[in-house]
């Protein structure tokens, strides 16, 4: 089994989320998610919609800017994580370290990064609680997202005159029995 989530792992998920948190539609919740295909199913959309659950995703290539973990839990995560990991290098030089010691120095550093201040931070400084609308610099931080947003070429293959002709050999020479390859123009 891989470690991506699927559609059948995030129905459970939205499962145990509305039986822990109890929305209602009467008492909606907001639930923030990034744009993964698991969390668009047609069950999890309608297990949503019946209990009060506002589903708002986040737009591609956006995580650096809205998604709070990313802003302020993961980075304080990783620092923790790498110094008890260089202290238990200290500790057992020429040990390999193994799964479990793996597994208890991120139970050590787990608590330190997910405190509430940081979680809360992270919904601040993304602008979602409280909302903030401009914490976007203009073009400046959509700039991963550009490349997508280009228009699509439906033709296949360009007219004719948009090609020029270069030499196949590296020194320019067309010889004998060769073709010029045509290498469309910019």
């Amino acid at each position: 089994k891989s470690g991506w989530m699927s559609d059948k792992d995030f129905v459970l998920f939205m499962k145990h989320f509305i039986q822990n948190v109890r929305p209602s539609k009467e008492n909606e919740v907001v639930l923030f998610l990034d744009n993964h295909s698991s969390h668009l199913s047609i069950e999890v959309l309608n297990l949503a919609k019946d209990n009060g659950v506002v589903m708002i995703t986040f737009p591609p290539h956006c995580s650096h800017k809205l998604q709070p973990l990313d802003r302020s839990v993961f980075g304080p995560f990783k620092r923790y994580y790498n110094s008890y990991c260089s202290s238990w290098m200290k500790d057992h030089p020429g040990k390999p370290m193994s799964i479990h010691n793996i597994a208890e120095l991120v139970g050590l550093a787990f608590p330190l990064a997910t405190t509430p201040a940081n979680i809360t931070s992270g919904f601040r400084v993304a602008g979602l609680v409280p909302f903030n609308r401009f914490i976007f610099d203009g073009d400046v931080d959509f700039a991963p997202s550009f490349v997508t947003d280009r228009p699509f070429n439906s033709s296949p293959v360009p007219p004719i005159d948009d090609f020029i002709e270069i030499p196949a050999s590296n020194d320019n020479i067309v010889e004998e029995g060769q073709t010029p390859v045509p290498v469309q123009k910019d």
